[in-house]
């Protein structure tokens, strides 16, 4: 609610008792999206801390600030020493302004447009760069406006009472939709009178209440607002009776639980994504180890052979022999034309070492890929019951999980695609346009990704993404996904589509090429039909 109009007139009057007759003594900015006014105060040092971001702007009054040695920049250096005289806002708009000795400071909450502007009487700047023009114009409607620092008590009365609340914001643009949320929240009948009588009371206790903390544990977010509220769910709430004091604790707590929240998102996906992994494994494994090893059965074969070297002769498909090892009936066993005879014979000892060696470490991998499984099942109970971000970061520590912040630009990317997954396994992403095609392809995908495009026709380019490069992708998968690349091209109509597929690291685009066009260094082609195949399913975008 720190973006409301009322909230923003109470930040007003309560943050007047501390700016009034202070010394600016820097304004900076170490992030593209806020600025920073530092101030003095009879040896006290405090800042006005501004954030510009559409639907996230705020201004928040601050005991300290730390300014980074690198990377800040100065803004707006002739207010520096100014006397700040006064801190009002406007009666019917979000906008804020600081009277210096000798100039003014404006914050304007706009959407897209929100923006801090200094007009003194050699300059008229803004903090984001827009056009000279807009500036001046801005700036004159401003001081076309009444400012005020006291609370704002708009006129509740309307001639055609017949929908108040709508009648009303018309009236009143500025009286925003939390406030309307609150009242029709307290509304029983909803009648003219009563819904005039609530917004009254509404407006009363934004001026006159404690403010609060309204924190939900289940969905991890937290609102600031006033103490009787009842439009906001909470499992938990905090009253305090500064709000500039609740305003620092909200963003703390807030930051605290988006952080919370992400690490909590970060950790299920990489949970969920192992353990199908290791559990597909597992079962690979298992029909392994089950199967056995024909170690013993090269391994006679081999002997065999070698007890009847002296009639085996080159060029001899198969060779029929007594088998002494068995059932001593004649039996016959397969020799390789192309092979000597003692080729043949450490053909199939070799196959005999291979199979003990194969079965062995199968068994070896089995027990590895169960105690991952246990492992990643362990984690997955703790973070049931995690509290702690101490207690996220150790887990992602021993699960080797890169923090939100470290994530590469690569996965950034992936919600600019079309993306589908086939048989709930292979991530598959199609691009939009040429522009969106040259990115999938030169910026998204990975070396060892495979690249699909329709033969001959303008089309998408497509990414099957490969997370392990040892993995064989099955040829279903191959023909699926050449399926849905021939559906994203201009031959979707058509019967049969040629599909060249590659790995990402043979395509390669040229300077000078068009936007989308690229060269394959080798391809293989499937001939599809243009669908979108059963298992292969949409994924919207977050």
């Amino acid at each position: 609610m720190n973006q409301n109009y009322f909230f923003l007139n109470r930040f007003v009057i309560e943050a007047s008792e501390r700016i009034n007759d202070s010394i600016v003594t820097e304004i900076f900015s170490q992030d593209k999206n806020k600025i920073v006014v530092a101030l003095q105060k009879r040896n006290e040092e405090f800042f006005i801390e501004i954030c510009v971001t559409p639907g996230q702007s705020f201004i928040n009054l601050r005991d300290n600030y730390s300014r980074a040695k690198k990377n800040t920049v100065n803004f707006f250096e002739d207010a520096i020493n100014q006397k700040v005289s006064s801190i009002s806002i406007a009666s019917d708009d979000r906008v804020i302004r600081l009277d210096f000795t000798q100039a003014f400071f404006y914050f304007a909450i706009r959407g897209k447009h929100t923006n801090v502007f200094f007009f003194s009487r050699d300059s008229a700047v803004a903090f984001k760069s827009i056009d000279e023009k807009i500036i001046i114009d801005t700036i004159a409607e401003f001081e076309a406006k009444k400012f005020i620092d006291q609370f704002n008590a708009p006129d509740l009365n309307i001639r055609n009472e017949n929908e108040y609340l709508n009648e009303m914001k018309r009236k009143h643009p500025f009286l925003g939709n939390d406030v309307i949320k609150e009242v029709k929240a307290r509304a029983k009948r909803s009648t003219n009178s009563e819904l005039k009588d609530l917004l009254n009371e509404v407006l009363l206790e934004i001026r006159t209440s404690k403010s609060a903390l309204f924190i939900d544990e289940n969905s991890l977010k937290v609102e600031l607002a006033f103490e009787n509220f009842i439009s906001i769910p909470f499992t938990k709430k905090e009253v305090y009776d500064d709000l500039i004091n609740s305003q620092n604790l909200y963003f703390s707590k807030k930051y605290y639980l988006e952080n919370r929240q992400k690490k909590i998102k970060l950790i299920t996906k990489h949970l969920d994504r192992e353990l199908k992994k290791v559990s597909s494994r597992i079962n690979n494994l298992r029909g392994l180890t089950e199967r056995g090893t024909k170690e013993e059965e090269y391994n006679k074969i081999g002997s065999l052979l070698l007890i009847n070297i002296k009639n085996i002769r080159s060029g001899m498909k198969e060779i029929e022999v007594n088998d002494i090892y068995g059932s001593n009936e004649k039996i016959k066993l397969r020799l390789n034309p192309n092979l000597s005879p003692k080729k043949n014979i450490d053909y199939y000892f070799d196959k005999s070492k291979a199979e003990k060696i194969s079965f062995q470490k199968s068994k070896e991998l089995l027990k590895k890929a169960e105690n991952d499984f246990n492992t990643l099942k362990i984690n997955e109970e703790k973070l049931s019951n995690i509290e702690s971000i101490n207690e996220l970061d150790e887990i992602m520590k021993e699960l080797k999980i890169k923090k939100h912040d470290q994530k590469k630009e690569k996965e950034d990317l992936k919600d600019k695609f079309k993306h589908y997954i086939i048989d709930n396994k292979y991530d598959v992403f199609v691009g939009k346009d040429s522009k969106n095609n040259d990115l999938l392809t030169t910026k998204f995908a990975k070396q060892n990704d495979l690249w699909f495009h329709a033969r001959s026709v303008s089309g998408s380019h497509v990414i099957l993404r490969i997370d392990n490069a040892k993995e064989v992708v099955p040829k279903n998968i191959l023909k699926k996904t050449a399926a849905l690349t021939a559906y994203h091209s201009k031959a979707k109509t058509a019967g049969t589509v040629p599909v060249a597929y590659t790995f990402k690291k043979y395509v390669v685009k040229k300077k000078g090429d068009p936007v989308g066009t690229v060269h394959l260094l080798r391809e293989d082609v499937l001939l599809v039909k243009p669908e979108i195949p059963k298992g292969c399913e949409y994924v919207l975008s977050e």
